[in-house]
């Protein structure tokens, strides 16, 4: 296939739209193994036909008009999308009629990249307006841009927890995960700077964001250099070692773009309030970027616990795990340790913490004494340390002269389609007015932070705060909505908060959810009248 560098670019970008791509049906029908080398990643957007906006913007699973289109490949779901062989080494192909950008320069462009687009509709195209900007070509040459823009143009690829599993399962070889990974997490890389590009002059001048887009763009570039490399031991051993400073690299995202946030509203540009249009449209723009983040730091976890022996002996003791992935994942046993960590913290600023009930029961099994199901513990954990750190803040300063402190009590139960977790409080509880804004991020009635320089491990370490970054819920919602679940908080103002996690109970059901980048995502963070969706959907 010809290089993307070779198309003329042209000044705006007319691309019809056709029905979008068709998933094939669930893994649970499949009875035999799956293979990741029989998949390509990164889907193009499709581009011929009639014009249907809602198409544009999401990956959506139907078995009517698209049947014809389906894969003979034995891996469930995740369709065929390039015209040549993940293995065969060339680039990412799209499908035959996508209409490529011209990305050669022209004389009177120095670098420059597209950071606008307005979306007009036509009988036959939606027209793209290309402004350009200039945050990316500081950090990344010309040739890099032109990857950037055309891995972009690729919808990421959604993997289900059962393929995950099932991959691990088989004990495929590292070539078939090297070959997904290198073309897939371009794409997700380039989804995401593409719209870094896209915030606020103010935001993306804090020295905090400028540092995040500097690191990802790093990271887009690092990974690039594995484009067209040969398979062989020496290529698999650079690759893990990279993999391991991406993880590394981007661990702190989180609270160092809470502290760029946090500056942008010191300075009075931005108010954390769910009514405020430029609020609505960064944390638009946060939920994706931080989806993004969550979701390549699976891919990579997951092949650096397959295919690194040292890690697999150090993140795998017992031999349970199947990459990250536990096949047997018991809530109960994971809810204990984060309350267990949470009360650490608890104690060392209250001098005194909340005891736990916890209850369970596993409506599909009478017998078992445990409530277990296919799940990544670390993402499970995540979700209970922070709704256990934001009950213990409560209730300790709600009880703060009383003699007793009341317990936080946990239910769990396993239905055959959900894992629905139930965490009570008796903190007080929160008000109508309040309550409309607790999934925002830097919303919180603590006193902010001030975050440190150094590394601190991540958001789940206890070397981050307990409170005041105004980010454990927002996050948290995400951890449970990548696989398909949801978080939900009612509460009784003056006694205390209820907050709901469901999560799927069959790993087939429970299917990645991926921001994709394109005019409708770009209007979005601009203009957030525009309510077109532009998720991968699960249905």
């Amino acid at each position: 296939m010809a290089s993307p560098g070779l198309f003329l670019r042209p000044t705006s970008l007319s691309i019809p739209i056709n029905t979008m791509r068709s998933r094939s049906g669930s893994s649970s029908d499949l009875k035999i193994f799956r293979s990741i080398s029989q998949d390509r990643p990164g889907t193009p957007r499709p581009q011929t036909g009639s014009v249907n906006t809602e198409s544009f913007d999401f990956v959506r699973s139907n078995s009517g008009t698209h049947a014809s289109r389906r894969s003979s490949s034995t891996l469930g779901s995740w369709d065929p999308i390039m015209s040549r062989s993940c293995s065969s080494g060339g680039l990412l192909s799209p499908r035959p009629g996508t209409m490529i950008r011209d990305l050669s320069p022209r004389p009177s462009l120095s670098r420059a990249f597209s950071g606008s687009a307005v979306l007009a509709n036509s009988s036959s195209a939606i027209v793209l307006e290309v402004e350009e900007r200039k945050q990316v070509a500081n950090l990344l040459s010309f040739e890099q841009i032109q990857k950037m823009e055309f891995y972009s143009k690729f919808t990421p690829t959604s993997v289900s927890l059962s393929h995950f599993l099932d991959h691990g399962a088989t004990g495929l070889r590292v070539e078939e995960s090297f070959l997904f990974l290198r073309r897939e997490i371009p794409v997700r890389l380039a989804n995401m700077l593409m719209e870094l590009e896209l915030l606020p002059t103010e935001l993306l001048t804090e020295p905090a964001c400028k540092s995040i887009l500097t690191q990802y763009s790093q990271s887009f570039s690092d990974v690039l250099a594995f484009e067209n490399l040969t398979p062989s031991e020496k290529t698999y051993e650079d690759f893990n070692k990279l993999l391991s400073v991406i993880r590394h690299r981007h661990q702190d995202t989180v609270p160092h773009m809470a502290e760029a946030l946090h500056n942008l509203r010191d300075a009075g540009n931005l108010n954390v309030n769910s009514k405020d249009r430029l609020n609505q449209a960064i944390q638009y723009f946060l939920d994706r970027l931080y989806m993004s983040r969550i979701s390549i730091q699976m891919l990579v976890s997951q092949h650096k616990a397959l295919y690194c022996p040292e890690e697999s002996v150090k993140s795998n003791p017992g031999g349970r795990l199947k990459g990250t992935i536990d096949p047997k994942c018991d809530a109960v046993d994971v809810a204990r340790n984060a309350f267990e960590n949470a009360t650490f913290l608890c104690e060392q600023i209250y001098m005194d913490a909340p005891k736990l009930n916890i209850e369970w029961v596993d409506l599909t099994d009478g017998d078992k004494d445990s409530v277990d199901f296919v799940y990544i513990p670390s993402h499970l954990y995540h979700m209970f340390f922070e709704v256990f750190k934001n009950s213990m803040r409560a209730t300790m300063e709600f009880h703060e002269n009383s003699d007793t402190i009341p317990e936080i009590n946990v239910r769990i139960v396993k239905s055959s389609q959900d894992i629905s977790i139930k965490v009570c409080d008796q903190g007080g509880g929160i008000s109508r007015s309040v309550a409309e804004n607790i999934f925002l991020y830097l919303y919180t009635s603590a006193t902010r932070v001030k975050l440190s320089d150094a590394d601190m491990g991540g958001t789940t370490s206890t070397s981050t705060p307990m409170h005041g970054l105004g980010y454990g819920l927002p996050l948290s919602r995400l951890y449970a909505r990548y696989f398909g679940g949801d978080m939900k908080v009612a509460s009784v103002d003056g006694y205390g908060t209820d907050t709901y996690i469901y999560l799927r109970a069959l790993e087939s059901d429970a299917r990645e959810t991926l921001p994709i980048f394109n005019a409708s995502s770009s209007n979005k963070i601009r203009d957030t009248a525009n309510q077109v969706e532009d998720w991968t959907k699960d249905e």
